[in-house]
């Protein structure tokens, strides 16, 4: 598609290494493999330039260190230029300048360079487009869109309503100091076996995938962001959301109205209970509850003894009869409240 000569020039970057180096696909540093070009989009993706596998990497001085044939040091990223080169990426990546329906189904739109299985099954409404692959025995129900890209894999069902492949909610300070999103050219991938309810997001990745593993449940109204992985045989319940970069182990089940920041890892069987906020990683077999998060049992115990000390209190003031002194108590309740829910 491209030399690494042509990219330095357009992103008015220094070239270190081989000129000639060309790319057959842009991955995150983290996922990068041979032959691939990747760009160091922030801080975070610093910690993987060392053990970086692209042909081609794009950053400031710190990718020196990367074993690349050919790097780009840019000091300053300049949003538009790097849009313009993942746009042109997306565009041929996915031959969109070549659309059209060439569905067989009635009222589906299934557009060009797609792969679709034996055994599917697509309701009114439902739109797939260019460059998607689809397994065996896949069914899609209405109005359900399937955006550029999307590899979807053997056994899997999917309910209505749904958009997958949406642009990932990445975004860095252009010259005025505005945000401007940069542009998507990552996948979704959905692995065999996997159910996924009605009136749920699943955005691709900025530069690598969003995953989904195999086996995985997920039920209605859930958000799932940009270069996620979701383990095999995990259960996501209504109204929980995952913010981008996070990974969830194998086994893993998150309950309703939970909320996971980004760059955050959950350990193999794990459990999240309901209205959680989970705002750090946590190991394998963690049962998490709270806001923010916390061992669930640890978290009932501070309860309990709040309550406690809360009733006793509250005993002592009203047979006192003495306002101040239950002021007094409150204020130690809080004092312990703020320390309790701080750790």
């Amino acid at each position: 598609m491209f030399k690494a000569c042509e990219i330095a020039s357009f992103l008015h970057g220094q070239l270190h290494g081989d000129k000639d180096t060309g790319f057959d696909t842009i991955q995150s540093v983290a996922d990068s493999v041979a032959g691939n070009l990747t760009i160091v989009l922030s801080k975070p993706d610093l910690k993987y330039v060392s053990d970086c596998q692209a042909d081609i990497i794009v950053g400031p001085q710190d990718i020196l260190s990367s074993k690349a044939r050919s790097k780009v040091i840019v000091d300053q990223l300049d949003v538009s230029l790097i849009n313009q080169l993942l746009r042109a990426y997306k565009i041929e990546k996915y031959q969109l300048n070549d659309q059209g329906n060439i569905s067989k189904f009635p009222n589906v739109y299934i557009g060009k360079h797609t792969r679709i299985g034996r055994g599917c099954h697509f309701m009114p409404g439902v739109k797939i487009m260019n460059g998607v692959e689809i397994g065996d025995n896949v069914a899609i129900h209405a109005n359900t869109v399937i955006k550029e890209g999307t590899i979807i894999g053997n056994n899997v069902t999917i309910d209505s309503n749904n958009s997958i492949g949406n642009f990932s909610f990445e975004y860095m300070l252009g010259e005025q100091q505005q945000y401007e999103r940069i542009e998507s050219v990552g996948r979704v991938i959905i692995e065999d076996h996997v159910e996924i309810g009605s009136n749920n997001t699943i955005d691709r990745g900025t530069l690598g995938d969003t995953v989904i593993g195999r086996g995985t449940k997920i039920d209605n109204l859930v958000q799932i962001g940009h270069d996620c992985r979701v383990g095999q045989h995990c259960l996501m319940i209504s109204q929980s959301g995952i913010a981008g970069h996070s990974r969830l182990g194998n086994r893993v089940v998150v309950h309703g109205q939970v909320a996971i920041a980004g760059h955050l890892t959950i350990g193999d069987n794990s459990v999240i209970q309901g209205k959680s906020g989970v705002s750090r990683s946590c190991p394998p077999g963690s049962k998490l509850f709270g806001y923010p998060a916390r061992d669930s049992r640890e978290y009932m115990k501070s309860l309990a003894t709040l309550h406690s000390l809360s009733s006793r209190e509250h005993h002592k003031n009203s047979q006192r009869g003495d306002a101040p002194r239950g002021v007094s108590g409150r204020s130690k309740v809080r004092k312990i409240l703020d320390v309790v829910f701080s750790s």
